[in-house]
Parts: C-alpha cells; structure tokens; sequence
C-alpha cells in the first residue's frame, strides 16, 4: 500500500502546476506540507508556465461570474517574457471581478448588482482603490448593471497614476426603457455623479447580462433585443441591432459577445447551429462562421444533445477558436477553421457566466516587477 504523501516535492509540485487554479488554491488547506509547496517562491512562475503549455494561456482565473484566459499573442517569446510575468496565486482571487479594462481589475466584495462593495484592483502593483458607494446605494432594491472602463492619460499629473478609470452603474429594467438613472464614478475626482441618460431606440437589458465588456472606449451591454453601446467619458449612448436573421432568445441565452483579432464579435448557438459574426460597421454585422456541432469530430455526443451548452469565449488572437461551456460536460475550445476539438479538463461542474474581459492589452512588468 502506497500513499500520495510518499511521494516527493518534486512530483507533488508537477501535480499541483497541472490542477485547475481553483483547486491549487484549495489544496493549500489540505495539510502544511501542501501549503508550504504551493506557497514557494517558486510556484508561481511555474504554475504560469504549465497552464501556458497546457492551454496557451498564462493565466486561468475562474469566480462564480467568468472564466477568463489570459493569452500572448503568437508572436511573443514566452520563455524570454516569462520572468516579467509577477503573477501568483494571491492576486487572481480577491473578490468577485465583474470589469477589466487596461491592466485595471473592477472587483466586489459583494453581490455586484447591489450598486455597492466595488474596489479597483491592480494586480502588478498589488493596490486596492476603494470606492465609496454613491448616495442612497444601500437604500435601493432594485438590480444594476456595472460597466468600468480604464485608460492610460497622455501625461502624468504629479503624484498621480497615470491611468484613470470609470465605474458606471446603471439601474437596470427587462422592460422597454427610453430613459435611465445613471450613476458614474470617476477616479480624477473621486466622486459620483448622477446622470439621466437618454436612449433613442430604447433598451431592456437581458438577464444575466449585467455585466458590460468594454472595447475601444466603450461599454457594451447585452439586451434583450439589442446591444446598448455607453459612453462614460461624455455620457452618452447609442444601440447596434443583433446580426439580421440572429435569434435574439438564442444570443441572450446561450449566445456571447466579445472581441477576437481586435474586432468584436458575437456568436449564437441553437439546434446545435453555431454562428459567429464580426462588426465590420456600427450596426453592419458579417457572418464569419457557421458551423454543425453535431459534425464536429471529437465532440462527445453527449455534449452535442445537451440543451444548455453554450458559447464561452472566443479566442483573443485566433478568430477561428472559439469556447464552448457547459455545467455538466466543461469546455471545450473548437478550432473552426480546421473542425479540431480540444476539451479543458477541470471546468465541469461549474457554472459560469459568459462574459469576456478586454484582455489584449495586459501590461507585462519590468525585471523589477514595475
């Protein structure tokens, strides 16, 4: 009879590099042998450097909210870089992350639709913004949605950082609206300002979609017939229509909006029919895939006739990669230029809601970690 115990610190450790982040994290309360190995000064880099060879990733992050991946771009030396990468257990896990924008985390430490608990967190620094609750959140009762927007300043006031940010909540309704209460909080003043803002063509947010993806100054939020496109620095918003033929029940429940090769997209998944669509144009959608799952080699049959699966994320550099999730059978990352079916095991029995961070433009520190 044999016991893992027996085995070394370096077996132990290739097993802990290979564990889904969630459950590393959880093995560090097994017993002071676990803790002491995964909290070496050495674990994090080559944690990081396992989940990249694994999943072409360098850094796997998973809440009750997202699953997110943080990818380099083809052409980088990840073995040259990957010394510049300060990241560690500590810093992936502090609270519910419902924004990302510029290397800047929007992060609550309670239920995000409540309109308060929210702090901005910067994971190379290590520092928590703090922001207070605008006037009255702890008296309403209703639902908001929360956008956060980040952006690097063209020149750096004294004793100030040089990015800024944006945390804008908005009261939310299902039904029609032409008029909403806005809240914005904006870091050069550290205060809220209320706002009513005004919708032309009206918009109902869809449910479970309360969380906005920010992409090329703006904030995008998914409706039930529309996408509301907000604009926090001059206060103003717009829609663009769901792509022409697109099942609007079908995008809302199990469809996803997000961006790949720097251009947004959105994707639909119904009867087993996915569908990917690029935003040539405001409001000119164009059909970039249309794939049969039930064709897909490799795709177990199981997850084909299972009718909650949905599309999880797209690739930020690969259009043809894109995700699929569900809770019963986990992810699976589909190559749809070449129909290649790769599953990333340790995801299933999860629930996780679609939703994508801006996450082309993560800063790599220097050799001081700065």
């Amino acid at each position: 009879m044999s016991s893992i115990n027996n085995l070394s610190d370096d077996v132990m450790g290739e097993i802990f590099i290979r564990l889904p982040f969630r459950s590393t994290v959880k093995c560090k309360c097994v017993c002071k042998r676990w803790l002491g190995l995964i909290s070496s000064p050495s674990f994090p880099t080559e944690f990081v450097s396992s989940q990249y060879s694994l999943f072409k990733a360098y850094f796997t992050f998973l809440s009750p909210h997202q699953l997110m991946f943080g990818f380099f771009p083809s052409d980088l030396n990840f073995n040259a870089q990957i010394h510049k990468v300060p990241l560690s257990p500590a810093i992936l896990i502090k609270g519910d992350v419902c924004g990302y924008s510029n290397g800047l985390f929007l992060c609550c430490s309670n239920r995000f639709t409540r309109g308060w608990g929210y702090f901005v967190y910067d994971p190379f620094t290590k520092e928590c913004n703090h922001i207070p609750p605008f006037p009255d959140a702890h008296k309403e009762t209703c639902l908001y949605a929360v956008g956060f927007l980040s952006q690097i300043n063209d020149f750096e006031e004294e004793g100030n950082s040089n990015r800024c940010f944006w945390v804008v909540v908005v009261r939310s309704s299902m039904r029609m609206k032409y008029e909403f209460e806005v809240e914005v909080f904006y870091s050069g003043t550290r205060t809220w300002r209320q706002i009513l803002m005004s919708c032309v063509d009206g918009f109902a947010f869809a449910p479970h979609w309360f969380l906005s993806f920010a992409f090329e100054g703006y904030l995008h939020f998914m409706g039930s017939r529309s996408i509301l496109v907000l604009d926090p620095i001059f206060m103003i918003c717009t829609t663009i229509d769901y792509p022409e033929n697109a099942d609007a029940m079908n995008i809302m429940s199990f469809g996803y909006l997000g961006c790949s090769g720097g251009t947004m997209r959105i994707a639909d998944i119904g009867n087993n029919d996915l569908r990917v669509w690029e935003l040539l144009i405001p409001g000119k959608w164009h059909l970039v895939h249309r794939t049969n799952l039930n064709l897909m080699e490799h795709l177990p049959t199981r997850f084909c006739s299972n009718y909650c699966k949905r599309v999880g994320g797209f690739h930020p550099y690969d259009g043809d990669i894109v995700y699929l999730h569900s809770y019963v059978d986990g992810i699976y990352a589909i190559n749809l230029g070449t129909n290649k079916v790769v599953p990333i095991s340790g995801y299933d029995k999860f629930d996780i809601s679609p939703f994508q961070l801006e996450l082309s433009s993560i800063p790599l520190a220097d050799n001081d970690g700065k």
